[in-house]
């Protein structure tokens, strides 16, 4: 083989593999996300892959018929990456079924992503990887030149990675998807074998790729049942949906970003700006706890993680005359806000950068700062949640002007939720956090200079139901946890987050991996009478103090059908379905006849089930990719003793 001929080839495969590598995590971010952890899952698979080629290929090279070799093994591995995106998104929704809940899918998700991987991309990838060897054995044959050989054949696969590396990233996956990306790798592995050995066999081999292309569904993951899909795009960071339920009235529409499964980044409900309490509704209170509950003409507000504009449309209802800019990375997301979530917005501008990014580089100053930033669908970015990010929000915000921070939990002793507000606290000197009824966020808030007073929201007169309902249970100080910093706080990066120690995804993880125990009834055996504690409790339950509630419960005499349905509803907040089924069932046992109890119990049921269901498909995913990796090395083992 001559020189020229092995560096084009050399280059080819290299580019092919770096292609392949940014591309698999994009052809699955439908079904599985593109986390850290399915990252690794790529990156390591590929990895091993690539040893186990580089092996059997060193034990061919020694071996007669080198080129008709490499030909043989490019065309192979040709053939099958252009069957990747004809089956990879039925391997997706079998590994991650439909109806799993995302607060409890991460299991299935990295386990399924670790399977798909090894199944679809590890079989080509140690197939080119066996080439490298057999071209450097070829070219030093001609003239001994060992060094020389292996130092053209790396250089030339090097220069063809990062041609691949770029070619993807900003050329091919935003101009023609994912599918089609791995098919052009496809075609180039082919055409690096014809350079071996010409044929017109080989030639053929090349419409493969293209005959597949035709079989592949129009759409890279389908619609959940009652939903229709308005749009699909594959932008240069993530994978998005625009879907609509058919099923509801008022119609609803939701921007789903990745896995989506039950999770939404934006939304729109006909015929209202508000969000069926969703937290967006809540964020509204910020620009008047930054006026003392005072007029919020003029205010100006700066959104990031601006999405599809859910945060506009509502400021612009309860706070007509403000302005907003907003700032949002992706440009795609922007422009299918404007095309598929109409309504009117305050005035101001966009911007297409990374928040941290904005907000330490603009001369603008607002009075109020929104904070709804995520990436790879569950995780708050690291360096939008350090003491250093909060401190540059610091400096664009006014005097007296407030941050208001979306962030998800069950609990105030959540890790995530308290390891934010010490953060803020210690920039702001305190902060504060309301849990937003019937989810799994919170909003936390602080006020630049001056301390927040959450009763000055009683005083703000509003004629729409939703946002009396909005003020009516933020304007009670018992719903907040106040967090204040003490001077070590900043210094203890075991406490606030800093830049240089990023460990909230560690917390965030932890959290959605977290697995419900088998519920027990909640104890009641105290001395009190059971009226009292159950007035008490139904107090502390309206002002959202769930745990409090449950531990006025404990007190109570004996256990009566209302203290029962007390504690299923205060379980129910705290996301612990299964508790609060044990606890309605109770309620029932005990003489409760109320209608609505087996409409509850049977919502809890469904939430556990798909909990349940989520847990097994992790343990049967785990299974999967065990297997596969066990299949991959066993085929490397056959393979090597035949050799």
């Amino acid at each position: 083989m001559k020189r020229p001929v092995a560096a084009v080839v050399a280059a080819l495969t290299g580019a092919a593999v770096m292609a392949l590598e940014l591309t698999a995590v994009r052809l699955m971010a439908p079904h599985f996300g593109d986390s850290a952890y399915v990252w690794t899952n790529v990156i390591g698979v590929i990895l091993v892959a690539m040893a186990l080629g580089a092996f059997l290929g060193g034990k061919m090279a020694d071996q007669k018929h080198g080129g008709p070799r490499v030909f043989w093994l490019l065309c192979v591995a040709g053939v099958l990456t252009s069957c990747v995106p004809v089956v990879a998104h039925s391997i997706g929704g079998w590994l991650v079924p439909d109806g799993l809940p995302l607060d409890s899918a991460m299991g299935a998700l990295v386990r399924g992503s670790l399977a798909a991987t090894t199944i679809l991309f590890a079989p080509p990838i140690l197939l080119i990887a066996c080439v490298s060897p057999i071209l450097v054995t070829m070219l030093a044959s001609q003239d001994g030149k060992i060094g020389r050989a292996a130092g053209l054949v790396s250089a030339m696969a090097t220069i063809g990675s990062l041609v691949g590396t770029f070619a993807a990233t900003h050329v091919l996956i935003p101009g023609v998807g994912s599918s089609w990306t791995v098919w052009i790798c496809a075609g180039v592995l082919i055409a690096a074998g014809l350079f071996c050995r010409a044929s017109a066999a080989g030639a053929a081999v090349l419409l493969v790729p293209v005959g597949l292309s035709f079989v592949v569904p129009d759409v890279l993951k389908a619609p959940a049942d009652g939903e229709t899909l308005l749009a699909e795009v594959e932008s240069n960071y993530q994978f998005l949906q625009v879907v609509e339920r058919t099923d509801t009235t008022p119609k609803q529409r939701s921007l789903k970003i990745n896995e989506g499964l039950d999770s939404f980044h934006s939304v729109s409900i006909e015929g209202t700006a508000f969000t069926d309490g969703s937290y967006y509704d809540y964020h509204v209170i910020a620009p008047f706890l930054a006026r003392d509950g005072g007029s919020t003409g003029g205010v100006k507000v700066l959104s990031l993680g601006e999405a599809a504009g859910t945060f506009g449309r509502l400021f612009a209802y309860v706070h007509p005359k403000c302005t907003m800019d907003g700032v949002e990375i992706d440009p795609e997301v922007m422009r299918l806000g404007k095309e598929y979530f109409p309504g009117a917005r305050p005035d101001g501008k966009q911007y297409p950068v990374d928040a941290r990014v904005f907000v330490e580089n603009t001369t603008s100053r607002y009075d109020v700062v929104l904070v709804d930033t995520y990436k790879n669908q569950i995780y708050i970015p690291a360096h939008i949640a350090s003491y250093q990010f909060f401190h540059a929000v610091s400096n664009v915000l006014q005097d007296g002007g407030v941050v208001s921070v979306n962030a998800g939990g069950v609990s105030f002793e959540d890790p995530v939720v308290d390891k934010l507000c010490r953060t803020i606290a210690a920039v702001f000197g305190q902060a504060w956090a309301f849990r937003v009824p019937n989810s799994r966020n919170f909003v936390l808030v602080a006020r630049k200079g001056q301390d927040i007073d959450p009763g000055c929201l009683r005083h703000i007169e509003a004629t729409d139901e939703a946002l009396k309902t909005v003020l009516a249970r933020t304007a009670v100080g018992d719903a907040w946890r106040q967090f204040e910093s003490s001077s070590s706080d900043v210094d203890d990066d075991s406490i606030v987050l800093q830049d240089d120690r990023p460990f909230l995804d560690v917390l965030q993880e932890d959290a959605y991996n977290r697995r419900e125990s088998d519920p027990i009834l909640t104890g009641i055996a105290g001395d009190r009478n059971s009226k009292a504690a159950g007035v008490e409790a139904a107090a502390l339950f309206r002002h959202g103090r769930l745990e409090d509630a449950l531990e006025e419960i404990g007190t109570a005499r004996m256990a009566t059908p209302l203290l029962r349905r007390l504690a299923g509803d205060c379980r129910w907040g705290l996301r612990d379905t299964m508790g609060a089924v044990l606890e309605y069932e109770e309620a029932k046992r005990l003489g409760m006849d109320a209608p609505e109890l087996d409409k509850y119990i049977g919502w809890a049921n469904e939430e556990t089930e798909g909990r349940r269901k989520a847990w097994s498909a992790a343990s049967t995913n785990g299974w999967i990719a065990f297997s596969a990796i066990a299949g991959l090395l066993a085929a490397f083992a056959f393979a090597w003793r035949r050799l």
